[in-house]
């Protein structure tokens, strides 16, 4: 009897699996395959799908019914680019995610040559393993999901067709060869990408720029740590195509003082827009700064009273071409084109110009600076007598508040306005 209760009791539990199971037809004749994963919660996943033939564009549902109850459809866990069977190059051009979805697990959009566009629900948290192994993507616009982490290959193609693809800021960690084969030659990395593997960059020969959005750079993994080939070593190695890399103000020493990071030394880069006016106040804590080519930087040093009332004072600007190599904690003035975006060198190596009786003042963070009584504080501006150094608002000279990596000027009170 017990025998036979076991056998039973098999029965019973491999009949109640299979019930789990049922599949789902929407108005264009793609047949989803779903196993329920959560039945209390009504819960699904999707398991495969197959579209008819001459189907170009299809979307996977958020919902489906089965036998009178809704489900959610929170995962695809199976293949669903087949066309009447066929997969590779069958004319599937776009697919559109529904939200609800969170999971796309492995090799569920994979082998579509002729895929050129998904649609990404806001809900989608993981991509996982070679998801999209060999698609035909073109441009992937990730930007408005919750997606934490992209799987080892997950884009992985052997022709190579995306030309572009934007991040969430919600990316946490980048695996293994996760745009491996690609022809991107630029990508933006978010701030809270805190985690890559030392392949991660694997395969993206095209690869010419590279801006990270973090401040210090992200902790760098061994996908296999028995595996000798995967590291530790520079991350960029095998892109030999790669120019520069982006990094935020200030931050390009905390790259180049990071183990392997340091490898591409002299090839990171940090961004200034120059004003309407065609100048705009300068300040780097951490960092010296090596004046770019077709801007001029400017230090006050001193002053010479008008003498008359109303009439501003004169600074006296000490100027320092390209080339020269401003040193940290120093408040400039940085001439350029206007409203124009300028790239610059920081952190680096060389003899360092001196700044002795400089009279700018600035910060690394947003600060207010209060006088004692001792000094008066002026803004750089385009004001009612020009560009020149004012009070700010209605402080009086008392004190100024400014933003970061901006300076202002902080001269023996008393003393009129400078224009300069």
């Amino acid at each position: 009897m017990k025998r036979i209760g076991i056998v039973c009791c098999a029965v019973f539990i491999t009949l109640a699996t299979r019930a789990q199971s049922f599949s789902w037809t929407n108005g264009a004749g793609t047949t989803f395959d779903l196993t329920i994963t959560d039945a209390t919660k009504k819960c699904a996943e999707i398991t495969g799908a197959n579209s008819v033939t001459g189907t170009t564009e299809f979307t996977v549902p958020g919902t489906v019914t089965y036998n009178g109850n809704t489900y959610t459809v929170t995962a695809i866990a199976g293949r669903i680019t087949s066309v009447n069977g066929q997969v590779y190059s069958n004319g599937l051009k776009k697919i559109i995610l529904s939200e609800g979805i969170k999971i796309l697990k492995y090799h569920s959009i994979d082998l579509a040559f002729d895929l050129e566009e998904v649609v990404f629900p806001t809900t989608l948290e993981i991509i996982e393993d070679q998801a999209f192994r060999y698609s035909g993507l073109k441009h992937v616009d990730l930007s408005r999901t919750k997606l934490r982490v992209i799987g080892r290959g997950a884009f992985n193609s052997n022709v190579g067709t995306i030309e572009s693809i934007k991040f969430p800021q919600t990316l946490r960690r980048l695996r293994e060869g996760a745009l491996n084969n690609q022809i991107l030659k630029n990508m933006v990395l978010p701030a809270q990408l805190d985690t890559l593997s030392y392949l991660t960059f694997e395969g993206l020969a095209n690869l010419e720029e590279i801006t990270f959005e973090k401040p210090t750079p992200a902790l760098l993994y061994i996908e296999n740590p028995l595996n000798p080939s995967e590291g530790p070593f520079d991350p960029f190695r095998g892109n030999t195509n790669l120019q520069k890399i982006y990094v935020p103000v200030d931050a390009a020493k905390a790259y180049m003082d990071a183990p392997w990071w340091t490898v591409q030394g002299n090839k990171y880069r940090e961004k200034l827009t120059i004003g309407s006016n065609g100048y705009s106040t300068y300040y780097l804590e951490n960092e010296n700064f090596k004046v770019p080519a077709g801007c001029t930087a400017y230090i006050i040093t001193g002053i010479t009273p008008s003498g008359k009332h109303g009439v501003p004072s004169t600074a006296h600007a000490q100027a320092f071409g390209a080339g020269k190599i401003i040193p940290k904690r120093t408040g400039f003035i940085l001439q350029g084109t206007a409203n124009s975006t300028i790239t610059y060198q920081a952190n680096v190596t060389g003899t360092e110009e001196s700044v002795t009786g400089n009279l700018l003042v600035g910060t690394g963070i947003e600060h207010e600076f209060t006088s004692a009584g001792d000094s008066c504080y002026y803004v750089f501006a385009n004001g009612a007598q020009g560009i020149g150094f004012y009070k700010q608002g209605i402080r009086n000279g008392a004190s100024i508040k400014l933003k970061p990596h901006r300076a202002g000027l902080r001269l023996p009170a008393g003393i009129a306005p400078a224009k300069g």
